[in-house]
């Protein structure tokens, strides 16, 4: 199916495109310093503080605003971790530093979805075939219609719900999915 994307380029603009993106990464790693370390190490230690005040009202959960603030201090601990600590740590954007807590190649996280297997299935897969129709598997996961070059199936009639369950279950179906 032809789309208006489907058109190849040509050697010439493959190159143009080629020097932009490598003067693009010059430009960026050269602005690389201090502040970004900074800023990693910082969103580590909110992350750390956050999770021990959440456990640590969680402790106190029979008075129920305790519990209730444990469970949202606990839950953006882990949120923070997952998508600013480990999905950026994962991605390689810190290994500059040198910092073996940095470093995308051993970092591992406290998500069902081992570090391992989040890179090939993220960094490989997805970052290479970024919404290309039967490559990504973060195209809906196999259970959500997305594009309209996916069939449509009459089961796709209560994809919000299969939305909403995912959404709130997301942390273990990236677990499985690989």
């Amino acid at each position: 199916m032809a789309t208006p994307y489907s058109r190849r380029l040509s050697r010439e603009e493959v190159a143009a495109f080629g020097a932009e993106l490598d003067a693009l990464r010059a430009r960026i790693v050269a602005e690389l310093g201090e502040p970004d370390a900074r800023y990693i190490r910082r969103i580590r230690d909110t992350v750390r503080y956050s999770e021990f005040a959440g456990r640590v009202l969680l402790l106190a959960g029979l008075f129920p605003p305790a519990w209730i603030a444990g469970s949202i201090t606990l839950g953006v601990s882990k949120i923070l971790e997952n998508m600013e600590l480990g999905h950026n740590v994962i991605h390689g954007q810190y290994d500059w530093m040198n910092d073996p807590e940095f470093n995308s190649a051993s970092y591992e996280w406290d998500n069902v979805c081992a570090a391992s297997a989040w890179r090939r299935t993220h960094n490989h897969i997805h970052h290479t075939y970024t919404n290309v129709v039967g490559h990504d598997d973060d195209i809906g996961y196999g259970v959500l219609r997305i594009f309209p070059e996916q069939p449509w199936y009459p089961a796709n009639l209560p994809q919000p719900v299969y939305a909403l369950a995912m959404s709130l279950l997301f942390e273990y179906g990236v677990g499985v999915h690989n």
